[in-house]
């Protein structure tokens, strides 16, 4: 009897082993389960899909440094360099980070790219997922790719763009940095995966299931030729999830519901994980992992798996809030859009959404950014 108990209890911990890892590396399934002498050869081997991946921002003929983009000045309703000056000053005040050990924060990147085997161009979709093993709590945070933020080289030469152009220009680490010091809190770590792997991968696990709304289906099957319905538990292929993800021009909000069909989409596939017989793991680990670049280690994915284990993270509730909010962003839209930001209001706000406190502290006088208008 003890020994089924035993048995029991040993599934019941390689499920939300599983469910962890699909919130944590997005796609890749089955890793804190089992098979951790598979994982260095699993990590670096070829995908399926193509026969090698890199990176395209690692290649010469990028420039030095990203310029400034002048349409945000034509776009601003008044002089945007005091604005771009507190910008600046926010980014590169050396501002304590927020960390607790208690507190994983690991950032998930869709990337936007036509090129099969690269992972390159602009990070599309930015996710982080945070895991509070003291509130037991896991928080979801789209960061809007259209936000205005100072961005600098390694080399030091400080622009201003879209805080989504710090990948393709300088990398994973200078994105990691640059969300790093403009919301103030400590990313642990990273998985990145393109859009046709984020295809491929979806296929692979016989679709998804997502709410779809109306309006949406509409304009899906009218851009994409697909004939997906509407309802609360739809399931999509990876061309229609894909599709889903990406859609925005159908939105008054542009952005905004685009990075709720993005969480949506990921909730699903952590529901889907859920499904996975034990027996199917190793299956899906041996197809999944070449799929993604992540900063994890073999030693890190079995010391998380413990802790997943232990502290019962499939339990915990989950949120979904969107970085900067509606409180801390302004719109401004001409030949492009961008997101003006009051990057003091949205590091505290994002603080205490994931940590249930904030080391940021904002007089109540205080000027915001978005009152230089």
């Amino acid at each position: 009897m003890a020994r089924k108990r035993r048995e029991k209890k040993n599934k019941k911990g390689k499920k939300i082993a599983l469910i962890v890892l699909c919130l944590l590396l997005v796609l890749c399934i089955g890793v804190f389960a089992v098979g951790f002498n598979y994982y260095e050869s699993l990590k670096n081997a070829p995908p399926p899909v193509e026969d090698t991946l890199t990176y395209d921002f690692d290649d010469e003929t990028q420039p030095d440094a990203l310029e400034d983009d002048p349409e945000f000045d034509k776009i601003f309703e008044g002089d945007a360099t005091e604005f771009k000056s507190a910008l600046k000053e926010w980014a590169t005040n050396g501002g304590d980070i927020m960390y607790s050990k208690d507190v994983l924060n690991v950032l998930c990147v869709g990337v936007d790219t036509r090129n099969k085997n690269t992972i390159s161009g602009l990070s599309d979709s930015m996710i982080i997922v945070s895991i509070n093993q003291k509130l037991g709590t896991i928080t979801l945070t789209s960061v809007m790719r259209d936000s205005f933020a100072y961005l600098e080289s390694p080399e030091g030469v400080g622009s201003f763009n879209k805080i989504n152009s710090a990948f393709p220009f300088y990398g994973i680490d200078n994105l990691i940095n640059t969300l790093q010091n403009h919301f103030k809190i400590r990313i642990d770590g990273y998985a990145m995966i393109n859009f046709s792997f984020f295809k491929a991968v979806i296929d692979e696990l016989g679709g998804v299931n997502v709410p779809v709304q109306q309006y949406e289906a509409d304009y899906i099957n009218k851009g994409y030729g697909f004939d997906i319905v509407a309802g609360d538990s739809v399931t999509l292929n990876g061309d229609e999830a894909l599709a889903f993800c990406r859609s925005r021009k159908c939105d008054s909000d542009g952005d905004v519901s685009r990075t709720r069909r993005q969480r949506q989409t990921m909730i699903g596939l952590l529901q889907k994980a859920a499904t996975i017989q034990t027996s199917e793991i190793m299956g899906y680990v041996k197809t999944f992992l070449p799929y993604l670049k992540t900063s994890y280690e073999e030693t890190e994915v079995v010391s998380l798996a413990t802790k997943a284990v232990v502290e019962g993270w499939a339990n915990y509730d989950v949120k979904q809030i969107v970085m900067p909010d509606e409180a801390s962003r302004e719109a401004h839209s001409g030949s492009v859009w961008y997101w003006a930001v009051d990057y003091p209001l949205a590091a505290q706000t994002l603080q205490k959404e994931i940590y249930g406190e904030s080391i940021i502290e904002l007089d109540e006088d205080r000027v915001s950014p978005l009152d230089l208008n």
